[in-house]
Formats: structure tokens, C-alpha cells, sequence
């Protein structure tokens, strides 16, 4: 008896190191008040920082936690999350093999992952006061590899990122436009519709356009 007690404790002390050893986390913060706006007028555009009192957007953490094959993903805001149809929230878990995903809108949200083996959703993310989360129960890969990052929008129009938004990224470092907040496209953040386009312009299209068909196709089933 004393040898089977002795024996299923080394089997738990076992397990427990062992678990620890395949569990990895990280927060990646990001400041507040450093929310990016767009806006086009005419034959001009430009991108205006840090423009404040956007606080259901601002992103102040994106946070990930592995262990095992599971996978926990969640989205920090300075405010709340927002259920409305004008905004939209993403976060992401990224290597050169996996991706892993969620988006939350108009009070739904999809998770959604795809790796070298194939791909499928997680859990549906939940919200709670300012943080949005779920999970995925097959996660591949080695999370050294992997990057984890959040954006943050709010529209005029629902999903229209070619007249006016909002948007933060976390960490800033994702900024896909011009710093500065210039006021025709002369200081770096524009053309003046000589050409070019707007740095990024077309990533937040697709993304934005994704996401809406998600979450209408979602809602009709």
C-alpha cells in the first residue's frame, strides 16, 4: 500500500512538472490614449494620433496562454467592449505556419484557426466588462514561433475604412500608416491623391470585409 501510495505521488508530482514545463504566457500591453484616426476628404487623407476619448478601443493588453494543445487568447480594452455594430474588435496569434484568431462585433463573435494540418474554430469569445476572450483546443506549434497582437475599430459607417475610423493596434509597433497627424497628406501620411494609396489601406479592407461576412453568415444559420 504504502510503495502504490508512494508511487501515484511521484505520478502526480510528475504530471504537474511536466505540465508546467508545455505551459507558456505572455501580456503584451499597450499605452492608452494612442488611438489612430483616418480620414479622407476629397483628394487628400491623413492619419491624426492619439486623438483621445476612444476608450472602448483602445487596446491596453492583448494576453495569450499555451498549455498543452490549448490555447486561451483575450483582448484587453481601456473602456468596454462595445456590442455595437460600428465597432469591431481582432485579436491574433501568428507564426509563418499557424494562425489563430478571433473577431467580436454587433455583439457576436467568431474564433477561427488554420495551420499546416488543416484548420476550424474555437470557442465562441466571450466578453466580460472591457475583456474579450476564448480558447482553441488545438494548438500546434511552438509558441517561440508565434507573435500575438489586437486591433480595435470604430466606423462611421459599419465596416467602411475608406471615409473616416478609428483604430488602434497593440502593440503600436503594428501600425500599418504614417505617424503624425498631418492635415493634407503633406507630412508623410498622405498623397494628396497623386497616387501611392493609404499605407495599409487594403489589409484593413479584407480584415474588415471578413469579418462582417463572418459574422452575417454566422448570424443566418
Amino acid at each position: 500500500m504504502k510503495l502504490w501510495k508512494s508511487s501515484m505521488l511521484i505520478v502526480g508530482i510528475s504530471v504537474l512538472v511536466l505540465s508546467s514545463l508545455t505551459a507558456s504566457a505572455e501580456t503584451i500591453t499597450d499605452g492608452i490614449d494612442d488611438v489612430y484616426h483616418w480620414e479622407y476628404s476629397e483628394t487628400s487623407w491623413n492619419w491624426g494620433y492619439n486623438v483621445g476619448d476612444k476608450p472602448n478601443i483602445d487596446i491596453t493588453e492583448v494576453t495569450y496562454t499555451v498549455s498543452g494543445t490549448q490555447l486561451t487568447l483575450t483582448l484587453t480594452v481601456d473602456g468596454t467592449i462595445d456590442d455595437s455594430e460600428l465597432v469591431m474588435y481582432f485579436a491574433y496569434y501568428n507564426s509563418d505556419d499557424a494562425s489563430y484568431w478571433m473577431s467580436y462585433a454587433n455583439g457576436q463573435g467568431l474564433s477561427m484557426y488554420s495551420t499546416s494540418t488543416g484548420g476550424g474554430v474555437g470557442s465562441t469569445p466571450t466578453v466580460s466588462g472591457n475583456t474579450l476572450s476564448c480558447t482553441f483546443d488545438s494548438f500546434e506549434g511552438d509558441p517561440a514561433d508565434f507573435e500575438a497582437y489586437g486591433t480595435g475599430y470604430q466606423y462611421t459607417v459599419a465596416g467602411d475604412a475608406t471615409v473616416e475610423y478609428w483604430v488602434d493596434w497593440a502593440p503600436d509597433s503594428y501600425f500599418e500608416g504614417g505617424n503624425g497627424d498631418g492635415d493634407n497628406g503633406d507630412d508623410g501620411n498622405g498623397d494628396n491623391g497623386s497616387g501611392g494609396g493609404t499605407p495599409g489601406f487594403e489589409t484593413l479592407v479584407v480584415i474588415a470585409a471578413l469579418g462582417i461576412a463572418l459574422i452575417i453568415l454566422r448570424r443566418r444559420k
